[in-house]
């Protein structure tokens, strides 16, 4: 017969505190989601006008295209109201612009997909990774808080 060892260290009150915290954590990534959604238009907008939010601008939809890790990333790629699809490499003459960019749009991704994914539209997969369009005007409409 084996007699169990005695407690080792006292058993905290867990009742409640992982669904708790499951439920913090699912708040923090909505939140983040529709931060750098919003994020993600107001940045090019920046590349487009040179950081001047009150300049003109033609943007209305901007590619993303998803990793492996299901993180988004924008290619650079971007759409004008009349449909016309352009570069921002091209518009703002900045290679850099869209690696910028890249800073905050991978926060966007299949943590907070419930966020983000009403605010696109498919496309064709390019190189077996997913790609989409996502809507500035849209993200740039979400509540920040």
């Amino acid at each position: 017969m084996t007699t169990q060892p005695r407690q080792t260290y006292p058993v905290p009150n867990v009742d409640g505190k992982a669904h708790e915290a499951l439920e913090a954590l699912h708040r923090a990534q909505e939140r983040i989601g529709r931060v750098m959604a919003a994020v993600t238009a107001v940045a090019v907008v920046d590349v487009l006008t040179d950081h001047n939010r009150d300049a003109p601008f033609d943007a209305a939809h901007a590619e993303l295209i998803e990793a492996a890790d299901g993180s988004l990333h924008a290619t650079g790629r971007y759409w004008t109201a009349a449909g016309e699809e352009k570069a921002l490499a091209e518009a703002h003459g900045d290679q850099w612009a869209v690696h910028e960019m890249n800073e905050w749009v991978p926060y966007i991704g299949y943590d907070n997909e419930d966020v983000w994914k009403p605010l696109v539209e498919r496309l064709e997969d390019r190189g077996g990774q997913r790609v989409y369009r996502l809507d500035l005007c849209k993200a740039a409409a979400l509540p920040l808080d």
